[in-house]
């Protein structure tokens, strides 16, 4: 097996998927392609096991390339640092609000990236494989979390082309396709995991009929920063095993499918990928004005502060743009955070000295 490609500073990225260091996006993706196709571990099923364990490696590796050669942020810090620097929280390009930014959560591939003032924490794939490839030739969300069972069950021509394009013979028959009914179960989500992304682990009991499978697995689900409600993340083939005719063919396995349901808030009301805050605040500093902090959903505590001159109202709003929930669809970009007011009012009535006075204060008008 030949070593991965490295530089003086780890790993070289550009020469793992085969790409020069200007190569455009569309480059980083055919290049992905390519290489993703070349070493998925289904087409080395009938090898040998050190070939099987190589194509595995191999396959992670390219997944984690283009991980961060596809990510903006990432691959800028990589192109100074190198990978050692991208790892160890090399400092990052410089920002152009001030505010610390977390890239964090699912995202390409379930990684992990935050930077500061430099120093900081530093990018880490934690990603599935299998999970950026189905994604990739997919538009779905048809989830794999073990390399053992391919993730295109009912995608057409991606089984086919798996098994035809390089790599020789030795490959895997074709998953059995079943109709079972679904197994579903609620993940209960915060809105923090939600905005920052989070990699959760239940563990499931199933009745199996295969030799050797567990009744029990550990299955890891990837939050994607800015995923919604009834998002529904589906692990194929991992439920109960049941007998289906013709006899002797092999056990069908349920889906299991998980459905986020996302918890109240204390602070935020989301609609989509805005975040919707309400300032309670008295009569006097809705017309003199007052100063109010915002604590946000960031992992590393960041506060905005919202600074009132003007006079508000009930109906007043304000809207910070790019300040709401991720975009799971469109990585690196948010909805806006719309703050609006309510303003408390004098329950008792002013005596006239009071009245004189704001008569006096306040223009007629």
């Amino acid at each position: 097996r030949k070593s991965r490609p490295t530089t003086p500073m780890g790993r070289d990225y550009y020469r793992e998927l085969g790409v020069a260091k200007d190569a455009k996006d569309a480059d980083i993706k055919k290049a992905y392609r390519k290489a993703a196709v070349q070493w998925h571990p289904d087409k080395w099923a009938g090898r040998s096991e050190s070939e099987q364990k190589t194509a595995e490696e191999r396959f992670k590796e390219v997944a984690e390339a283009y991980d961060v050669l596809s990510d903006t942020d990432k691959r800028a810090v990589f192109d100074r640092y190198g990978e050692e620097g991208l790892k160890a929280g090399g400092p990052p390009p410089p920002a152009s609000d001030g505010d610390t930014h977390h890239f964090g959560g699912f995202g390409q591939g379930g990684s992990s990236f935050a930077h500061g003032g430099g120093g900081g924490a530093g990018y880490e794939f934690r990603g599935d494989p299998a999970d950026i490839f189905a994604q990739f030739f997919s538009g779905g969300f048809k989830r794999q979390n073990s390399f053992g069972e391919t993730p295109f069950d009912g995608h057409g021509g991606l089984e086919e082309m798996l098994a035809g394009m390089g790599g020789g013979g030795g490959g895997r028959p074709k998953a059995r396709r079943c109709h079972l009914p679904e197994r579903e179960h609620t993940l209960p989500c915060t809105l923090e995991e939600l905005y920052r992304g989070k990699l959760k682990k239940m563990k499931v009991t199933r009745k199996s009929l295969t030799p050797g499978r567990p009744t029990e697995k550990i299955l890891e689900l990837p939050i994607r920063p800015g995923f919604k409600a009834g998002t529904r993340i589906t692990f194929s083939g991992e439920g109960d095993e049941y007998a289906v005719p013709p006899p002797g063919a092999p056990p069908c396995a349920q889906d299991i499918v998980f459905i986020i349901r996302e918890a109240k808030h204390e602070r935020f009301h989301r609609e989509g990928s805005d975040l919707h805050y309400r300032i309670k605040i008295s009569l006097s500093d809705a017309l003199c004005g007052f100063t109010h902090d915002i604590k946000m959903l960031d992992e590393q505590e960041r506060v905005k502060r919202l600074n009132m001159r003007t006079p508000v109202s009930n109906v007043t709003t304000k809207v910070l743009a790019g300040e709401g929930m991720p975009k799971s669809k469109e990585p690196g970009k948010k909805g806006d955070l719309i703050i609006s007011f309510e303003v408390a009012f004098p329950t008792r009535e002013l005596t006239d000295t009071q009245k004189a006075a704001v008569r006096s204060a306040l223009p007629m008008g």
